[in-house]
């Protein structure tokens, strides 16, 4: 009787620890880091939406987003267009900036744009954009527009 109490305890024990374990291990593998002006980038997004006349709809904006904690970021943005180098409050910074056009073929769009790589058939993101829902009409036209400062 008290080996099955035993067992039934080490069988708790393990249905318990494993997916601690897992969950503790992939989060080592994707380190997230909150994009503020603290951080070592920030991330600057801008959506401008035009209609089939191009006259100008609306613009959306969000300093909301995140990066990606190893050395894939590096890569990537070292991969971005160099805008400039500003000075904000004493602090130097590189600005790289990637521009995108797509006709919109659905009514709204929601949720996280991501910038990044595809490696051996894998989309593997480096920064992402949290930008506020926004409503289109089939065949507006959306411009997407990253500016990602980096501290010097």
């Amino acid at each position: 009787m008290n080996v099955s109490i035993i067992c039934i305890l080490f069988f708790a024990f393990l249905v318990g620890v494993i997916p601690t374990s897992f969950a503790e291990e992939e989060h080592d593998m994707f380190l997230w880091n909150k994009a503020t002006w603290d951080s070592d980038y920030f991330i600057h997004f801008q959506v401008q939406v035009r209609d089939t006349n191009g006259s100008l709809v609306s613009v959306i904006e969000t300093f909301n987003g995140e990066y990606l904690s190893d050395s894939r970021t590096e890569l990537v943005y070292s991969e971005l267009l160099l805008k400039q180098v500003v000075e904000i409050s004493n602090k130097k910074y590189e600005v790289r900036q990637l521009g995108d056009l797509q006709r919109q073929t659905y009514g709204y769009t929601a949720g996280a744009y991501n910038v990044g790589f595809e490696i051996d058939g894998e989309y593997i993101a480096v920064f992402h954009a949290y930008p506020p829902m926004f409503l289109v009409e089939n065949d507006d036209m959306i411009t997407i527009q990253w500016m990602i400062f980096k501290k010097i």
